[in-house]
C-alpha cells in the first residue's frame, strides 16, 4: 500500500508539473523532481517503521523477480507509473538520485511503461537494483539483521559473506525440461520478432540508438568451452544487433579464435534479466576464460543453475530468466557501432567494425521484466563476490595484503591496504596489480589501519603519509582501457582491451626512515584517545547513542 501510494503520487506530481510547465515540458526541466529524494525518504520511513512486511527474505534468489520482490519488501524500491524517456527522464532521474543519496545509498527503480520515440511502451523497466550496498546484502545474502543504514558496513558484510566461500567450488549447471523453464513462456520466431518494439532504451543524447546493456552473451568454442560474458549491443533492426564484445575480452577472444580456425557463423544467445550472481559472473573477471561462468554462479548460489536447450542450437542458457534472443554471428562480417556512454562517465568510442548477431527465436516470460543499466551513472553489478575472489587469490602472491577494493564512485582508483612489513614494498606490490589490472590508473596503498571501502579515509591518508616525490612511481604504456577517455592510441600489442594508459602508484602508507619517513612517524589523534581510553566509545553509546540516532533521523527525514 506504501509503495502505491508513493508511485501515485510521484505520478500526479510529474503529471501536475507537466500540466503547469506546459510546453515547455516539452524539454525535461531537471529542477522538477528535486523534491522525490525527500519524498522517498518519508515514505521508506513510513514502510520500514509502520509497515511490518512478513515477505523480507535474504537471498540467495533463484531468478530476478525474485530479487525484486525482496528489494520492494524491504523498502528499496521506487515504482513511477510512468516516465518519458524521449525526454532522457529516466537518465536524469537516475543522476539525481546517485546525487542525493550516493552510489552506495540510492534506490532502485522501477517504471511501469516508458515513452520511447513518441510510443509509450509497457515495462517494466528496472534500473539500479545492484546499486545500493544493503541491496547487495540481500543479494548475496547477508543475514537480515546484519543490514543496516551504514553503507559502507552493509559492503563489508557482502565482502565477508563472500570470503566465507572461497575459494569458490563450481557446481555444473542441471538441465530442466522446457516445459518448466520460465523463460520458454512465450515463443517468437523469424518474422513474428521485432525487438525495437521492446522497451530498450536510448540511455544517452548522443548514444547511437537504443542498445541492449545489460545482456549476457553465451558462445561456445571447442577450445575453451563456454563463455559468457556481458556486452553493449546495440539495436539495428527488427531483427539484427551488434555485439560489442571489446578486444581482449573473452567472448571476443571466443569468436576471433573461431574465425581464424575458418569458421563462418557462430551460433550465439543472449541471456536477459538474470538473477544477481549469473549477472556478476558474466560482467566481471571472477571466471577465468577456460572456467563456466554458470558453474562458479552456482557455487556462489549453492546450487546448480537451471539451464534450458536452446530452440535453434545446442547451447544451454538459465531457465529463470526474463529473455532469451538467439541467433547467428557471422564471423567474417563486421559493421560500425557506437558509439554509447560508458562508465568512466563519458562517451565511448564509435568503432568501426565490430560484430553483430542475427536474430532468429527468441523465447520470454510473460510480461518479461526489462533492465537497464545506467552505465557511467549508476553502478553495474554486484561486486563482493568478485572483490573476495581476488583478495583470496592475491593472498597467495602477497601473504600480508589486507584487501583490495575498486571504489565505484571513483572509476580509475584502485585501493589496495597492507600490513607493511618492509620499505619499498607497497610501489612493489602495486606494480604488480597495475601491469595487469586496465581500469587501474591511480593505484594507492595504504597501511592496514585504513578502511579502503571508505574513500575519505583514503584520501586523508594521502594527505598525512604521502610524500609525493618521494613515495610514487610513474609508469608509462601501461595496460588500459578502451573506455578510458584520455587512453593513449590502440597498439596490438598491449592485450587486454588494447590501449595503453600511463599510471601512478602512490605509496600512502607511513613512509619508513629507510624510505626517507621520519624516525617516529607522529600518532593519530584518535589512537591516542582509544589508548588513553579504551572503552570511550562505548561508554558515549551508551549514554547518548539513542540521542544521536534519533538526531540523525531526524536530519534524514
Amino acid at each position: 500500500l506504501c509503495d502505491l501510494a508513493f508511485s501515485n503520487f510521484i505520478s500526479y506530481c510529474i503529471h501536475h508539473i507537466r500540466s503547469f510547465e506546459g510546453e515547455k515540458s516539452r524539454h525535461f526541466n531537471f529542477s522538477s523532481y528535486v523534491a522525490i529524494p525527500y519524498l522517498w525518504r518519508f515514505f521508506h520511513w513510513v514502510k520500514v517503521n509502520l509497515m511490518h512486511d512478513k515477505t523480507k527474505k535474504t537471498g540467495p534468489f533463484n531468478s530476478l523477480r525474485e530479487f525484486i520482490d525482496a528489494i520492494e519488501a524491504n523498502g528499496r524500491l521506487l515504482r513511477i507509473k510512468e516516465i518519458d524517456q524521449d525526454q532522457y527522464e529516466y537518465t536524469a532521474l537516475m543522476y539525481k538520485l546517485i546525487d542525493e543519496f550516493g552510489f552506495l545509498g540510492a534506490p532502485a527503480v522501477l517504471a511501469e511503461r516508458v515513452k520511447i520515440d513518441g510510443n509509450w511502451v509497457e515495462g517494466p523497466v528496472i534500473a539500479n537494483q545492484y546499486g545500493a550496498a544493503d541491496i547487495e546484502a540481500l543479494a548475496v545474502g547477508v543475514n537480515l539483521k546484519e543490514i543496516g543504514e551504514d553503507q559502507v558496513s552493509n559492503y563489508k558484510n557482502s565482502l565477508k559473506k563472500m570470503a566465507a566461500l572461497c575459494p569458490i567450488q563450481g557446481i555444473k549447471p542441471k538441465e530442466i525440461s522446457v516445459e518448466a523453464a520460465p523463460c520458454k513462456e512465450v515463443i517468437l520466431r523469424g518474422s513474428e520478432i521485432d525487438i525495437e518494439k521492446f522497451p530498450f532504451l536510448q540511455t544517452n543524447p548522443v548514444d547511437n540508438g537504443r542498445f541492449i546493456n545489460t545482456g549476457n552473451l553465451v558462445t561456445i568454442d571447442s577450445e575453451n568451452g563456454r563463455n559468457v560474458g556481458t556486452y553493449r549491443m546495440q539495436i539495428k533492426g527488427p531483427r539484427k544487433i551488434a555485439v560489442n564484445a571489446g578486444k581482449g575480452q573473452h567472448g571476443e577472444v571466443s569468436l576471433s579464435g573461431r574465425a581464424q580456425r575458418g569458421e563462418k557463423v557462430a551460433h550465439a544467445a543472449v541471456i536477459y534479466g538474470s538473477d544477481p550472481f549469473v549477472f556478476a559472473m558474466s560482467s566481471s573477471k571472477t571466471a577465468r576464460i577456460e572456467q563456466d561462468e554458470l558453474e562458479i554462479a552456482g557455487g556462489y548460489l549453492g546450487r546448480p543453475v537451471e539451464v534450458v536447450k536452446c530452440e535453434d542450437s545446442d547451447i544451454l542458457v538459465p531457465a529463470n530468466v526474463e529473455m532469451i534472443i538467439e541467433g547467428e554471428i557471422p564471423l567474417d562480417d563486421m559493421e560500425p557501432e557506437g558509439p554509447f556512454g560508458e562508465f568512466f562517465g563519458y562517451m565511448g568510442e564509435a568503432m568501426e567494425a565490430q560484430y553483430y548477431m542475427n536474430i532468429k527465436t527468441i523465447t520470454h516470460r510473460k510480461n518479461p521484466i526489462f533492465v537497464n543499466s545506467f552505465t557511467g551513472v549508476s553502478r553495474g553489478f554486484i561486486t563482493s563476490p568478485g572483490e573476495a575472489n581476488s583478495n583470496f587469490n592475491m593472498k597467495k602472491m602477497i601473504p600480508n595484503l589486507v584487501g583490495i577494493h575498486l571504489p565505484s564512485d571513483m572509476v580509475g582508483f584502485f585501493f589496495m591496504s597492507i600490513d607493511k612489513q618492509r620499505p619499498g614494498e607497497a610501489i612493489e606490490h602495486a606494480e604488480k596489480f597495475a601491469q595487469f589490472l586496465g581500469i587501474a590508473k591511480v593505484l594507492v596503498v595504504v597501511d592496514k589501519d585504513v578502511n579502503i571501502h571508505n574513500s575519505l579515509e583514503v584520501v586523508r591518508a594521502m594527505a598525512a603519509r604521502w610524500q609525493p616525490g618521494t613515495a610514487s612511481k610513474i609508469l608509462k604504456n601501461a595496460v588500459g582501457l578502451s573506455t578510458d577517455p584520455s587512453s593513449m592510441g590502440d597498439p596490438n600489442s598491449t592485450g587486454y582491451n588494447s590501449h595503453l594508459s600511463s599510471k601512478i602508484i602512490v605509496d600512502a602508507t607511513r613512509q619508513w626512515p629507510e624510505e626517507g619517513g621520519p624516525e617516529n612517524f607522529a600518532p593519530m589523534n584518535k589512537d591516542c584517545l582509544l589508548d588513553s581510553y579504551p572503552d570511550i566509545f562505548n561508554i558515549i553509546e551508551n549514554k547518548w547513542g539513542q540521542m544521536i540516532t534519533a538526531q540523525r533521523k531526524k536530519y534524514d527525514d
